[in-house]
């Protein structure tokens, strides 16, 4: 593949050759290093490609074995700037072209992120534009050590990252820990609760509930299994009593408090909707439009409008790549239109509970992600003026609470205030 390019910029030309001893023309080439090569032959007439320096020393070797020749073809960089030169427009297109590929060469316009799955993608695009490492960054303003050991600080379940660019493709392949994490999902412990100082903080309950199971790693515990708590009641206290050797309680260690607690508590769910509503009905009509987009700009190609009131627009984006790692900002973009007329009606009874049961599962997923699961769900779906009402309790299982300072502690110092994070 190199060698081909480095013929086709130095230029080449195709041959035509006839007479009287072609095979001893052949040989002489040979003798004198001269290089030819795609050599056929098509009845008496032979053609071979020769390079311009190398067809300018024939004209002995021709003499000697009584053969003639006649160019056929020409091929190359020299000979297309030759036969372009009156074209003073076209080269400064090229060049114009050439400018902006080079300058969009030094920019980002691709990631690619590999082996996340609790971290969603998302998540880590949000991450890299705060650090100004996103679509559209300089590529010399990217230090790929620096961003591996940030993912690593910023994303407790990561474990492992490597940040590589290539071209204008930031590539970033991440390992998460496949050990669950002990820390409660959705409580994160403040960065001040992890310098370890003199205070103390305690555990505290974010909702009233069962206490289902308790695991104590530091601190004491104030409840137990089976044990009914309110909340804001502390759950694990971060003051460590410290006994002399009569038993007698002499003093307090303080800590931050640190338990696995299962909570089984109850949340109220309540949902409206109006029996009255607007529905989509489509035609199955389509069209489809072809164009490009820079950006957030797109261009249809060519513009015709779609005839339709009322439709529905999706689109297939592409985006272009000169090779495997060079990504250029734009897009060929498929864009259908799908035609749908509004329909005004009534929900069923049958209908309403289907909406219901869509609202209540939505409901549920949002509290399944924040690591909370499902035991009991009760709900009564009533009609009221033109409204269905969905009401009931989502019995639910949850490692989950809040953190303060100790009681105690503030009462010593006279600190009227509390830190606190709740997980909600």
């Amino acid at each position: 593949m190199l060698l081909r390019l480095i013929k086709y910029f130095r230029g080449y030309v195709e041959v035509a050759l006839w007479g009287y001893a072609p095979e001893r023309f052949l040989n002489l080439c040979s003798n004198h290093n001269i290089l030819i090569w795609d050599l056929r032959q098509e009845g008496d007439v032979y053609y071979f490609h020769i390079s311009v320096d190398g067809f300018r020393s024939l004209k002995p070797l021709l003499r000697k074995s009584g053969t003639h020749v006649k160019i056929s073809k020409k091929n190359g960089v020299p000979f297309f700037f030759f036969r372009y030169r009156k074209r003073k427009i076209l080269f400064f297109s090229i060049f114009v072209c050439m400018l902006i590929l080079y300058t969009l060469s030094r920019f980002i316009w691709k990631i690619h992120i590999n082996g996340n799955d609790s971290v969603s993608d998302d998540s880590l695009l949000q991450f890299l534009e705060e650090k100004n490492s996103s679509y559209g960054t300089r590529v010399s303003d990217i230090d790929c050590t620096k961003l591996e050991e940030e993912i690593r600080s910023c994303f407790q379940s990561i474990i492992w990252t490597s940040v590589k660019r290539e071209g204008t493709t930031l590539t970033i392949d991440v390992q998460e820990n496949l050990v669950v994490s002990s820390q409660p999902s959705g409580t994160k412990l403040p960065e001040e609760f992890q310098e370890q100082d003199q205070k103390g903080y305690d555990l505290l309950a974010l909702h009233d509930g069962t206490i289902e199971s308790i695991f104590v790693r530091k601190g004491t515990p104030n409840v137990q299994q089976g044990d009914e708590v309110k909340k804001g009641d502390v759950l694990v206290s971060g003051a460590l009593p410290i006994y002399d050797d009569s038993g007698t309680l002499t003093d307090y260690q303080y800590c931050t408090a640190d338990a696995d607690i299962q909570l089984k508590t109850e949340y109220a769910y309540k949902d409206r909707f109006p029996a009255k509503h607007t529905w989509k009905k489509y035609s199955g009509r389509l069209q489809k439009r072809y164009g490009i987009s820079f950006g957030d700009t797109y261009v249809q190609l060519p513009w015709k409008k779609t005839g339709y009131e009322q439709y529905t627009v999706m689109d297939t984006r592409m985006q272009v790549r000169l090779c495997d790692s060079f990504y250029l900002p734009v897009y060929f973009v498929c864009r259908t239109y799908e035609e749908y007329e509004e329909v005004k009606s009534v929900y069923t009874k049958k209908e309403a509970k289907q909406q219901a049961a869509l609202h209540l599962t939505e409901f549920l997923e949002k509290l399944t992600q924040k690591g909370v699961l499902i035991l009991e769900k009760h709900v009564m779906i009533r009609t009221e003026k033109n409204k269905y009402t969905v009401s009931g309790n989502i019995t639910v299982l949850e490692n989950t609470f809040q953190y303060a300072v100790n009681a105690a502690q503030v009462k010593d110092t006279g600190d009227e205030g509390n830190v606190e994070n709740e997980s909600e």
